[in-house]
């Protein structure tokens, strides 16, 4: 058992010793996910193809010009009246040219989608920055994640630097009579659970690391965690003097935006009753051999001006409106839903971070007490006054409140930033 105490370290200080790892802090990690992360490639492919779309939706406002040519020959033979066949062959050849310019679609229908379209583009892009925020926010749990898993390791450490010392202290006093045997096994047992829960700490530090690279995109790198960059909790009267306004809300514009698209499209089906007009013009040529002279004299214009109105459709229209009406009604209860929604976590948010500062704080003074407990003990048991096993208790309480202000401290932060990606900021990368 005292072998493995103390070999472990030596194992650990292997494992963690990597010559050419790059230790980034909270910002630096952030970086890299945006340059490496899956999602943010998704994200910029929605926004290229949503500006595609508002440029498909201007093609109206631009005239359409076509051009055509063919050459063709033939051959035929066709009975005489000798009983014989006369072969003929022809040569065809012909060139037309035609613009075409839409004035007023379905009564201006196309910049009812155009505006609609231009909208979608809107909530494109705020979906892009939510897609920021969003990875930032997923890098920041998993960060903090493995700096939580890392201080938690310290603690083991340190424990069970604690519990093998007592554990050899114990063994020089059973020796010489000092101690019992039931102390001795209280001090092995003590140092043995320490020994296996640092063990289990490392493999969690391990998990961690997984996590965050599978978050930042970099599987198989040498990025370390930067555990002196560390950013502290901000205090109770910063965190209640928040706004709360939702107006910088990605998600909730986004959702303005939809709304707004499908709205237009609505306006824009509803046109369908109204007449289209469209004017064009076209030039032919056309001879039976290709003479450039003669040019001028074969060839023919026209323009034209084009009203067309449909006026029934077998209910087509009528359908078409009634499920663009259903959509205008879909959209508008999912917007107010995600209002609610979004309202009722960020002030849930809110007062989870005060308590989680609450908490912290008071985990930072149980610490404190059980450093100075576990002094006085030591001085306690030295005199004889306490236990071995109270000692041990002791010993195990200062773990635990290390621990507690760890996980305290992680909790405030990720939930500070939980809160600020809510209202559309950034949150606390660095300092």
């Amino acid at each position: 058992m005292k072998n493995t105490a103390f070999l472990l370290p030596l194992v650990l200080s292997v494992l963690f010793a990597q010559t050419d790892s790059l230790p980034l802090d909270l910002s630096g990690w952030v970086r890299v996910a945006m340059e490496n992360s899956p999602s943010i490639t998704i994200s910029s492919a929605d926004l290229m193809s949503s500006s595609a779309s508002v440029t498909s939706s201007e093609s109206f406002l631009w005239p359409r010009l076509t051009f055509s040519s063919s050459a063709g020959h033939s051959w035929s033979s066709t009975p005489d009246m000798s009983g014989g066949y006369t072969d003929t062959d022809k040569e065809s050849w012909s060139m037309s040219a035609s613009i075409s310019q839409e004035l007023l679609a379905s009564g201006g229908s196309s910049w009812l989608r155009l505006s609609g379209s231009r909208h979608s583009l809107s909530a494109s892009e705020f979906d892009m920055d939510q897609a920021r925020l969003d990875l930032t926010m997923d890098v920041v749990e998993a960060y903090y994640g493995v700096i939580e898993d890392i201080q938690l390791l310290a603690s083991s450490r340190r424990a069970l630097d604690r519990s093998s010392e007592q554990l050899r202290r114990t063994e020089a006093l059973y020796e010489i009579g000092g101690a019992t045997n039931l102390e001795l096994i209280q001090a092995e047992v003590q140092q043995s659970t320490d020994n296996l829960t640092l063990l289990r700490k490392d493999q969690a530090v391990s998990n961690s690391y997984t996590a965050l690279y599978q978050t930042a995109g970099v599987i198989g790198t040498g990025y370390t965690v930067n555990t002196n960059a560390v950013l502290q909790p901000v205090s109770i009267e910063t965190a209640m003097n928040y706004s709360l306004d939702m107006s910088g809300s990605n998600t909730i514009a986004s959702s303005i935006e939809r709304t707004a698209a499908v709205e237009y499209s609505y306006e824009a089906s509803r046109r369908a009753y109204w007449p289209s007009l469209n004017a064009g013009g076209s030039w032919n040529w056309s001879n039976d051999e290709l003479d450039f002279e003669d040019f001028s004299n074969r060839d023919s214009w026209q323009a034209s001006v084009t009203l067309s109105w449909t006026l029934f459709d077998g209910f087509s229209r009528e359908s078409i409106i009634q499920s663009s009406r259903a959509s205008v009604l879909r959209q508008q209860a999912s917007h107010e839903a995600l209002m609610n929604s979004i309202e009722s976590l960020i002030k849930t948010s809110h007062n989870n971070l005060i308590s989680s500062i609450m908490s912290w704080e008071l985990s930072l003074e149980v610490l404190n007490q059980a450093d100075e407990k576990l002094r006085l003990s030591m001085m306690s048991y030295d005199l004889g006054s306490i236990s071995l096993l109270d000692l041990l208790d002791a010993q195990s309480n200062v773990t635990q409140a290390e621990a507690s202000v760890e996980s305290s401290r992680v909790s405030c932060l990720i939930t500070e930033a939980r809160l600020l990606v809510l209202l559309g900021r950034t949150p606390r990368i660095g300092e």
